[in-house]
């Protein structure tokens, strides 16, 4: 499962070693685990960040949802070091070590980082958490 190795090219000591999981469904080769050098000084402090900064200066090809940034609206649910967490909220700096970013477990992955989520909305509106009205 190991894959490719991004070494860091600006040459800083604030280095961040994240290991991302890897699937394309239009290649024919089995899942595998990224490793990228990130530099922290140019980077924000959220994972999401640093999923970012991996998509916008290394490596163009990773996918991930991503939509509020702000923790509301759940787009960028993923695994992060063994919790399920929204990357735009979770701190890089409280993650001693090493990062290992997956999908969302038990779930289809679509590609990369995105799971399928269509069963999870269809459990979800089969539940009708919504406020209902004599006029609904």
């Amino acid at each position: 499962m190991k894959g490719q190795y991004f070494k860091d090219k600006t040459g800083s000591s604030n280095l961040k070693i994240v290991h991302i999981y890897r699937w394309d469904p239009t290649k024919n080769e089995n899942p595998r685990e990224d490793t990228f050098e990130v530099n922290l000084d140019t980077c924000g402090n959220k994972v999401l960040d640093i999923l970012h900064k991996i998509k916008n200066e290394i490596d163009a090809s990773l996918t991930f949802r991503r939509s509020c940034a702000h923790g509301v609206c759940g787009s960028c649910a993923m695994n992060v070091d063994g919790v399920n967490t929204l990357s735009c909220m979770k701190s890089h700096k409280d993650i001693k070590g090493e990062i290992r970013i997956f999908p969302l477990p038990h779930l289809k992955v679509v590609k990369d980082l995105v799971a399928d989520l269509s069963t999870l909305y269809r459990q979800y509106e089969s539940i009708e958490p919504w406020l209902k009205t004599k006029e609904s």
